[in-house]
């Protein structure tokens, strides 16, 4: 030791990294003196916080909109089929849609004796007009129509592709 000064020891960090490690208690929200409970929504949010750190993989950096985090993605198209559904309204774009290149998508052969009819819970309704034409088409082309229509569709999810006998109103 010198005279007037302490000896000062030498720390010296093993990893040479002194960068910000995250912990779960660094994004989570705690209660305040001034606000002593938490809401559901800051309960919420601690729950995906740890949820997000159960998934995280150490030594990658942290995402700010992690995948994992984000809800998934919904066409438009649904969501205006949604809307309409809502009001009352019996009219569908993707079904609109369809029907006019259904000559185009189905070949000429099963567009002679089918056509889009209703669309509901992702579910497409294919008319045909007699028993007979329902019972062979259901045998035969039932496969090339779901694939058509799936091709056709992109993004909208179609479940099922079924073929129902056309019911005519007498009016």
């Amino acid at each position: 030791m010198r005279h007037g000064k302490a000896e000062i020891e030498e720390v010296i960090d093993e990893t040479g990294d002194f960068s910000f490690v995250p912990t779960p208690d660094a994004f989570e929200v705690s209660p305040t003196p001034v606000r002593r409970s938490l809401t559901p929504r800051d309960v919420e949010h601690n729950q995906q916080v740890s949820k997000f750190f159960n998934t995280v993989i150490p030594g990658l950096p942290i995402d700010r909109d992690a995948p994992q985090l984000r809800p998934p993605v919904i066409p438009f198209s649904e969501i205006m089929e949604a809307a309409l559904k809502k009001l009352d309204i019996h009219v569908s774009p993707f079904i609109d849609d369809l029907a006019e290149n259904w000559a185009s998508i189905v070949p000429p052969a099963i567009a002679k004796l089918t056509r889009p009819g209703k669309w509901e819970n992702n579910i497409l309704y294919v008319y045909v007009p007699s028993s007979t034409h329902l019972f062979e088409l259901r045998r035969t082309a039932l496969h090339q129509i779901e694939e058509a229509v799936r091709a056709f569709a992109g993004t909208t999810l179609v479940r099922q592709v079924r073929l129902m006998v056309e019911v005519k109103e007498n009016k």
